[in-house]
């Protein structure tokens, strides 16, 4: 970063230093949208096959329950 010695160099420097800390947030805001995406694509599956586990199980431990008729 160098100084401007032109009239609203100081403006122009406040600029740049904006729009670089723009360009990050910008960045890492594209990053975590990438990983909020992909762990919801590998989670979905996973989350779906241990759900569907457990209301077989759940569904077998009803069947299984007598009572009394």
């Amino acid at each position: 970063m160098s100084l401007q010695v032109n009239k609203g160099g100081v403006e122009m420097l406040r600029f740049k230093k904006a729009q670089s800390t723009l360009e990050y947030v910008i960045v890492f805001t594209a990053i975590i949208a990438g990983i909020i995406i992909f762990a919801n694509s590998v989670m979905k599956n996973r989350v779906q096959g241990s759900l569907e586990d457990v209301a077989g199980k759940m569904e077998n431990k009803v069947k299984s329950i007598d009572f009394g008729n």
